[in-house]
């Protein structure tokens, strides 16, 4: 599947609306047996890079088939955010540009799980540690995840995570996320070992040639355009690209 070329397309962090939005066969019957839209649960996504920052190689795996939200799809780690993510411990802060876009949602304490959560989800889908030498050790939290920080000497670091965009499931799915897309570069380093979980298969890290030619869901070919225009900016700008439907049209916005 062919990525968007940000230099060859609108500009993604230009409102604009896209008219007649394109459904399935699948998406047709999907909404037409829904009563009500579901409520969007807050989630977050985390695009992990190494290497050449403007060609990186990207942290993805393939969910499984199982699955009854975009199943055998290859995306980032990332999941719904968690009541334990609230009360988790972590290191560093995020920076007062991801902060401010945050708080614009959500209050501070919500902010810091939504970071969190994204590297909670990666250790539990590709096995990947994202944190720091702990300065003592910290109570057990009764989750697996979180104790096995703990157990390494480990806590969270929510430094250096940078949200790039937001995206709202349409209504016409049984599954709604309010997702939030963070870029996080581990350097110029080897390829961190990276290993298969029960929700993500194939799990590696792929060059931007190589991911062409996986099987991505709309929306993640969507926000590799946005990532791409991104990486290719001198700094982060101080909004961010928003994806949502209203009244039957995707509209592609800046938050906040």
């Amino acid at each position: 599947m062919t990525l968007p070329d940000p230099t060859k397309i609108s500009d993604p962090m230009k409102p604009s609306k896209v008219s007649g939005m394109h459904l399935t066969d699948t998406e047709r019957s999907a909404r037409k047996q829904l009563e009500k839209a579901p409520r969007p649960r807050i989630a977050a996504t985390v695009v992990l890079t190494i290497g050449d920052r403007h060609n990186p190689k990207i942290l993805m795996g393939q969910r499984s088939k199982r699955h009854d939200f975009m199943p055998s799809v290859y995306v980032f780690p990332g999941g719904r955010v968690d009541r334990i993510d609230s009360f988790a411990p972590y290191a560093g802060d995020l920076s007062a540009r991801t902060e401010r876009v945050l708080e614009a949602a959500v209050p501070p304490r919500k902010a810091r799980a939504i970071a969190l959560s994204c590297i909670r989800e990666t250790y539990e889908e590709t096995g990947l540690m994202i944190g720091t030498d702990a300065a003592h050790q910290r109570r057990n939290m009764n989750n697996p995840t979180y104790d096995a920080f703990r157990q390494a000497g480990q806590v969270p670091d929510i430094s250096n995570l940078e949200v790039f965009g937001r995206a709202i499931t349409p209504p016409h799915r049984h599954k709604r996320f309010d997702a939030w897309f963070f870029h996080r570069h581990l350097g110029d380093v080897a390829p961190p070992e990276v290993g298969d979980s029960r929700e993500l298969l194939n799990v590696g890290w792929f060059t931007l040639d190589e991911i062409e030619e996986l099987e991505l869901q709309r929306a993640t070919v969507m926000m590799m355009g946005v990532f791409k225009d991104y990486v290719r900016r001198p700094a982060p700008a101080p909004v961010i690209f928003f994806s949502r439907a209203r009244h039957g049209t995707f509209q592609q916005e800046r938050f906040p």
